[in-house]
C-alpha cells in the first residue's frame, strides 16, 4: 500500500491509547497485590500514591522516566506497560491445560547436573516473555508448549507431565497425557 493510498480511517496498526497504558499500570500493580500506598512505601516516597493513582486514571501524563521506574519496580519490561498485548489463544482453548507454580520452580536450587530443571526454567522464561505474562506466580501451558518442552528435554509429553507432578511444580493438570 502506498502512502498516498492511506487515509486517516485506514491505520496500519492499532495504536495504544493513554487509557490502555493507565489500565495496564493498574492491573500490573494489582497483580502484585499492592495498594497505591504500598507502592509509595516501596519507593520510599519517590512515587506518591496520589500521583500513581492519577497515572492509573490517565489524569496525569506519565513520563518515560517514570514509566521505566514503574516497570523496574514491577519487574516487567517497559513494553508490557506501554504496548498492547499480543493476541494469542487463551489457555485451555484446545481442551488442554497445565498450570505451573512458578514459585515452586524458583524455590528449587538447580545444579549443573539437573539439566531438565535448567531447561524448564529457560523455557518458562521464554514463554513468559513471548506472552508478556509477568504475573510471576503461575503460568498456564498449552498443549504445544508441553510438546516443545518434551522436545527440548528429549522426553515424551507424558514423561514431562509426570516429572512436573513429581517435582510438585503443577497446580492443576487437565487432560494431560
Amino acid at each position: 500500500m502506498t502512502p498516498e493510498a492511506l487515509t486517516p480511517e485506514e491505520p496500519l496498526y492499532e495504536q495504544t491509547t493513554i487509557t490502555d497504558v493507565a489500565l495496564r499500570l493498574r492491573l500490573t500493580r494489582k497483580s502484585h497485590g499492592w495498594s497505591l500506598g504500598d507502592v509509595e512505601r516501596l519507593t520510599r516516597g519517590r512515587i506518591k500514591a496520589v500521583v500513581l493513582g492519577s497515572y492509573e486514571r490517565s489524569d496525569r501524563t506519565l513520563s518515560v522516566k517514570r514509566a521505566i521506574e514503574l516497570a523496574t519496580l514491577y519487574h516487567v519490561p517497559l513494553s508490557h506497560l506501554l504496548c498492547a498485548p499480543k493476541n494469542s489463544p487463551a489457555p485451555g482453548e484446545d481442551g488442554f491445560r497445565i498450570v505451573i507454580d512458578l514459585r515452586a520452580v524458583a524455590m528449587v536450587k538447580a545444579g549443573p547436573i539437573d539439566a531438565r530443571l535448567n531447561q524448564l526454567r529457560t523455557f518458562l522464561a521464554w514463554i513468559i516473555g513471548q506472552r508478556s505474562d509477568w504475573n510471576g506466580e503461575i503460568l498456564s501451558l498449552r498443549k504445544a508448549d508441553l510438546s516443545n518442552l518434551a522436545l527440548i528435554t528429549f522426553a515424551t509429553e507424558g514423561e514431562i507431565a509426570q516429572w512436573l507432578g513429581r517435582k510438585k511444580f503443577l497446580i492443576t493438570a487437565l487432560n494431560h497425557p
